[in-house]
């Protein structure tokens, strides 16, 4: 790496979404294939979402899930983005 260039962190998109400790210890939590069955999406769109930081996920071992009230969430608020006439894959 180049002296004095600085390498820029990834934003994650829904930094507003408030994780409560009482709602996590009822949480359902998803692996990666009923996420794919859930979102009715391709393993290389989720992969690109996740690096992206566009969908939370968190390793647990060496498998990623999926918390599903955190995701039901994100596309509700994406749904009433596009609603409003939003770009909902804009932070505003």
């Amino acid at each position: 790496m180049k002296k004095g260039k600085k390498q820029s962190k990834p934003t994650p998109v829904h930094q507003h979404l408030k994780i409560d400790a009482k709602l996590i210890k009822d949480e359902e939590w998803l692996t990666t294939e009923q996420v794919l069955e859930y979102l009715n999406i391709s393993r290389s769109t989720l992969s690109r979402l996740r690096k992206k930081h566009q969908i939370i996920s968190v390793k647990i071992g060496s498998s990623p899930m999926f918390p599903k009230s955190l995701m039901n969430k994100m596309l509700l608020l994406k749904g009433i983005r596009k609603i409003n006439g939003k770009n909902p894959n804009t932070s505003q």
